[in-house]
């Protein structure tokens, strides 16, 4: 198979993404937060070669040793599972009963009850509906601030965020680095 140009590889990354919520989706009390898990039968936009590095418009010279390197830093930092596998394991979190949703903290997951004996040495609390309707705040800042670009706000800071956005008329606002 011939290498694709940088052109043709950007062409295969367009996607095209919807932003009319579904139908069934219930967005009343989630801040104007709105979260789409993909529907059965529905594909979620992805590119076919797997992520789509941009410096690929500047074609660069990349030693054997440092292309090797690049891809063994993107496989260590591959999600354990993928989207549809975390999908079906968050609907399944949220069928149990109160009593049996866990969350680690140091491990950062959502533990079935299977999970629990595995993680008993771990710090572990417990899960309300609340919780898990805005999972970021079960989640601990990452240790270096600066590096990872995370700002954590408090709710009465995010309140008067929003407060002003919908005053001047934004209705969809991105927030990159802001899980709070």
């Amino acid at each position: 198979m011939a290498p694709m140009s940088p052109a043709e590889r950007v062409r295969k990354c367009k996607v095209s993404i919807t932003t009319q919520p579904s139908a069934n989706m219930d967005v009343s009390d989630s801040m104007g937060v709105e979260v789409v898990l993909p529907e059965e039968g529905r594909v979620a936009p992805c590119c076919p070669h797997d992520r789509c590095d941009l410096s690929i418009l500047i074609p660069l010279k990349v030693s054997a040793v440092r292309l090797l390197a690049r891809e063994a830093e993107n496989q260590s930092k591959r999600p354990a599972l993928s989207q549809k596998e975390t999908c079906s394991r968050l609907r399944k979190f949220s069928s149990l009963r109160l009593d049996e949703k866990k969350f680690c903290q140091d491990c950062q997951t959502l533990l079935l009850p299977a999970e629990h004996a595995a993680h008993a040495a771990h710090r572990t609390t417990d899960v309300s509906s609340a919780q898990l309707a805005r999972p970021s705040v079960l989640l601990r800042p990452l240790d270096n601030k600066k590096t990872h670009a995370q700002y954590l706000f408090t709710d009465r800071s995010a309140n008067f965020l929003l407060d002003t956005l919908a005053a001047l008329g934004f209705r969809k606002v991105l927030c990159v680095g802001t899980p709070r």
